[in-house]
């Protein structure tokens, strides 16, 4: 993106010169594209891999390893059947990106969401640890 030396900035000699952003700035319209190449980038490097039938779902390990990471807007939802694995992710993200730990989810899409131990679902050949 180019834009126009703001006020009281602007370079003697180059007054009719622009300046090139090497970043996209927070509100502008392809920031949200940018923040979406960054966070793919940044997951593929961990080896997730992105659901083929949905883009905003990645996947990482197998069976009670399994780590989903779904994407909507700047939020992460993140599940998982071990809380290490999820700690680490959420430790790793955090050495790249400024987030906040919400919690566990309460609320999502305007569904209400409730989390229980009951209902843990393993493949009987999955060796969960």
């Amino acid at each position: 993106m180019y834009v126009e030396q703001p006020p009281g900035f602007v370079l003697k000699g180059h007054e009719r010169k622009v300046l090139h952003l090497v970043k996209a700035l927070y509100g502008l319209r392809q920031a949200p594209r940018a923040w979406y190449s960054k966070l793919d980038e940044s997951l593929i490097n961990l080896g997730f891999q992105r659901s083929s039938s949905e883009h905003v779902v990645y996947l990482y390990g197998e069976c009670c390893r399994r780590l989903v990471v779904e994407v909507y807007v700047d939020d992460l939802v993140i599940t998982g059947g071990n809380q290490a694995d999820i700690d680490v992710f959420k430790a790793e993200m955090q050495a790249t990106f400024k987030m906040s730990d919400m919690g566990l989810l309460h609320y999502y899409l305007r569904l209400e969401v409730a989390q229980t131990e009951v209902g843990h679902y393993c493949k009987s050949e999955c060796l969960c640890s």
